[in-house]
């Protein structure tokens, strides 16, 4: 029985947390909407399709680590033409409900509280555009010049690189 023991505290204490990946950023700004995902391939159909390349805006876990909860992806396309990120089931039910998005899938894992070396993502919403970044001064300025409401912290990710910007 102590064999046993000693084992499973051996193996719990050398659990390693997976090493962030990048959230890659694109807009188009004919459709007004920003899209995020970890999937390289995917940002390089949409860089080559109508969108634009806006660099890394954080970095996240492809599996649920310890304290992570899912990021959900949904799409809502037609007039809205929108990517919409929430870290809750209830409001993506609630959207997929009475707003009709497409739930597709979760798009990564974050923390829904700050952690050390996390940064929060803010989110906003304005012209049928769901807008995140990990800026306040982006989202500041969102908000003050391009008419975006801000929504609050859609979870907490690694810096792309450093600190969190400002």
């Amino acid at each position: 029985m102590k064999k046993i023991m000693i084992l499973a505290v051996t193996l719990s204490a050398s659990v390693v947390m997976a090493e962030p990946m990048n959230l890659y950023r694109v807009y188009n700004g004919d459709g007004s909407d920003h899209f995020y995902t970890t999937n390289f391939d995917e940002m390089i159909r949409a860089v080559n399709g109508a969108y634009d390349y806006e660099g890394v805006a954080g970095r996240c876990h492809s599996t649920q680590e310890a304290g992570t909860v899912p990021l959900y992806r949904l799409y809502k396309g037609g007039s809205t033409n929108d990517h919409f990120y929430t870290a809750s089931w209830q409001e993506r039910d609630l959207a997929i409900a009475q707003h009709k998005y497409v739930d597709e899938g979760v798009a990564c894992y974050v923390y829904p509280q700050q952690q050390p070396g996390t940064c929060p993502f803010y989110r906003l919403w304005g012209h049928s555009d769901h807008f995140y970044t990990q800026s306040w001064q982006e989202a500041v300025r969102a908000v003050g010049s391009y008419g975006y409401s801000y929504e609050g912290v859609a979870g907490y990710l690694s810096p792309a690189s450093g600190a969190c910007p400002n």
